[in-house]
């Protein structure tokens, strides 16, 4: 599958929004409470648009998955924060699951890392969410840290130092 990621736009925000309550009610059905249902409203993905957080894939003209991608977050990663990639709110259309989008949109993630000056990826994820930190590891992410959010949310800190590409 060819795919193309983009800045996302204001037009983009019905897609986003649609792929993230899918994204909810799919975890949410397996028992993880990484993100609950109807947390993040459209008017908040337009001011992370306005911000310029948001990208899509697309292949074609159908998207397949998006992620907000930061230069910083001291509310995660506090006493932590460096320049780094930081990725939140990566999700595959479900359609597209299982197809290496997510690796996919990492790797895009990574090239951007290494043009901004950086060779460190981060991330994070609900502590109970085994399925995704193995996928995260698979991808050569490790984990440096816990963050409790609330009592009932505990955060992975995880991260990835990038090798020199010759």
């Amino acid at each position: 599958m060819e795919m193309v990621i983009f800045p996302a736009t204001p037009q983009d925000v019905p897609a986003l929004a649609r792929m993230r309550r899918d994204a909810e009610d799919w975890l949410a059905a397996q028992g993880i409470r990484q993100w609950p249902q109807g947390h993040v409203a459209p008017e908040r993905i337009a001011e992370q648009i306005d911000r310029s957080e948001w990208y899509m894939a697309r292949s074609g003209e159908v998207p397949c998955g998006a992620f907000r991608l930061l230069w910083s977050d001291p509310g995660v990663w506090e006493g932590r924060d460096t320049l780094a990639a930081y990725v939140h709110g990566l999700m595959i259309d479900r359609g597209h699951a299982g197809g290496g989008v997510g690796a996919a949109m990492l790797a895009w993630v990574e090239d951007r890392a290494r043009g901004a000056g950086t060779d460190l990826v981060r991330l994070d994820c609900v502590e109970h969410n085994t399925r995704l930190r193995r996928y995260y590891a698979d991808l050569g992410f490790l984990e440096v840290g816990l963050r409790t959010f609330s009592p009932r949310w505990t955060g992975v800190l995880l991260e990835k130092r990038l090798t020199s590409e010759c």
